[in-house]
């Protein structure tokens, strides 16, 4: 029993031989590498590769920058009451230098060993340039201290040669490491 195929029949054995190689390939393989694709989906784990490459950038930075002004000072931090010591300065700074001057002082905080003491500042100057050097000089103080609610106010438009108006807060920082007494230091409560 020799048949022989027809040339029609060669040409459907020859495409149902291709659509059952398709078929199995799809099946077997392509739907086998589609579902261990997704297995090992690395888009999560290059961004949180991209994340970590911006932290370690930053990081190098920042080691950089403190390397950089490793010398620099920023005041030292006294032990606690320090506070005659920190109007004394704070009077150096704005004695002669600037008019209408008043000083109200909080009650000292302490976290742990640090101690805050926050002075809020207000006073008049003969311009823009006076007020900006006595700020300045005031964030360079000897002892550590950080400035916030920095406001300077003039009644003409240009501060350069009219007299400013300056409100600011000055908080001082202690320690309660070496102190003699606490006596009116108030402690703030931990939060659990």
């Amino acid at each position: 029993m020799s048949h022989v195929f027809t040339t029609r029949e060669k040409i459907l054995l020859l495409v149902c031989a291709v659509l059952f190689v398709g078929i199995f390939y799809y099946e077997f393989a392509y739907k086998y590498f589609k579902t261990q694709l997704t297995n090992y989906d690395v888009t999560d784990i290059q961004t949180e590769l991209d994340t970590e490459q911006v932290v370690a950038l930053r990081l190098t930075q920042m080691q950089k920058y403190l390397e950089e002004h490793k010398n620099d000072s920023y005041g030292t931090v006294e032990p606690y009451n320090n506070l005659s010591n920190e109007v004394a300065a704070l009077g150096e700074i704005l004695d002669g230098n600037a008019t209408d001057i008043n000083i109200a002082w909080s009650e000292p905080t302490a976290s742990d060993s640090t101690v805050r003491r926050t002075a809020t500042v207000s006073f008049n100057a003969a311009n823009y340039e006076t007020a900006r050097n006595i700020v300045t000089n005031i964030a360079n103080l000897k002892y550590r201290c950080i400035i916030s609610d920095l406001q300077l106010n003039s009644s003409e438009s240009n501060m350069a040669s009219s007299q400013v108006s300056v409100s600011l807060s000055v908080t001082f920082y202690e320690t309660t490491e070496g102190a003699t007494d606490t006596n009116g230091l108030v402690t703030e409560e931990k939060e659990k």
